[in-house]
């Protein structure tokens, strides 16, 4: 069926009758929920399917939790690289859940704060973390954090969390806390600052400059613990894949290693496999303690 240029590629069924086009526009259409039709091979950007969501949505509704971190720009769990990921939104606690698919519904709307963000009723960053804290892991938990309080700060989180009571997740929010950093420069540097908290070792100083005897910079590592003159580098991809990353990385090591600071690499795999974790920890460990 060919459509008025009105209606576009993503439209809902309301619109449509609006524009005075029937049917049930099925043909050469998904389907991402009742009531709204998105031309088959049409990539939308997450806020515009949410925009076409909230049309067909009550209007007092806001987005939440994982959605919410995703409209902030934090960082989501690595199950967020899935396509389709449903929808979480909040309601009003006397409105009925939102059944629908690809929805997930929350209540209590009242006692957040909202903003806007791409035109879209939002729970606040803040609010948005402290919803998180009752599912997502405390690795995640911190790596947004992190993001959090270089962006927004940290003083209004501390006060909500400090007026908690009784929530889901209030225990884990209060734990991690005092752990976030605004230095922190990527997810996977907030995952290993918590293997070292967690595992009794001195917490590092975040990506501070070195520099030699006559004030020459050596290097900007990801962790420093300057008493003991070790530093710790996390090697992402991209180290492997990138010819010049990697020969700068050699570089860098050796211009540290030249000045009598030992060298402590790291990769994804240390995080995540504990095997390997506890090797980290170890050598780590035999170096500062």
């Amino acid at each position: 069926m060919d459509l008025p240029v009105a209606l576009g590629d993503a439209f809902t069924l309301e619109h449509a009758r609006a524009q005075e086009r029937t049917g049930t526009f099925r043909s050469g259409f998904d389907i991402p929920s009742s009531g709204i039709r998105v031309r088959r091979g049409v990539e939308l950007t997450l806020p515009e399917r949410l925009g076409l969501l909230r049309a067909v949505l009550p209007p007092d509704i806001a987005f939440a939790h994982d959605t919410a971190a995703e409209l902030w720009g934090l960082p989501l769990p690595a199950r967020g690289a899935a396509p389709d990921l449903p929808v979480h939104v909040i309601r009003p606690i006397h409105r009925p859940p939102v059944v629908r698919r690809g929805v997930v519904s929350h209540k209590g709307i009242g006692t957040r704060d909202i903003a806007e963000v791409e035109g879209l009723p939002v729970t606040t960053a803040v609010d948005t973390w402290c919803d998180l804290a009752a599912s997502w892991s405390r690795a995640a938990l911190v790596a947004a954090g992190d993001v959090l309080v270089r962006e927004h700060g940290d003083e209004h989180l501390r006060e909500l969390v400090a007026d908690l009571r009784g929530c889901r997740g209030v225990r884990t929010m209060r734990e991690l806390l005092p752990l976030l950093r605004a230095r922190s420069a990527s997810p996977t540097e907030s995952q290993a600052r918590l293997v070292f908290h967690d595992a009794g070792l001195p917490e590092p100083e975040l990506n501070v400059e070195i520099v030699d005897d006559v004030g020459v910079w050596l290097a900007t590592p990801d962790f420093t613990w300057r008493a003991q003159k070790v530093v710790g580098e996390y090697d992402g991809d991209q180290h492997r894949t990138d010819r010049t990353a990697w020969q700068y990385e050699r570089d860098r090591r050796a211009r540290l290693e030249d000045h009598g600071w030992t060298y402590v690499e790291m990769t994804y795999i240390h995080l995540v496999d504990p095997a390997r974790r506890e090797q980290l920890v170890r050598r780590l460990a035999a170096h500062l303690l």
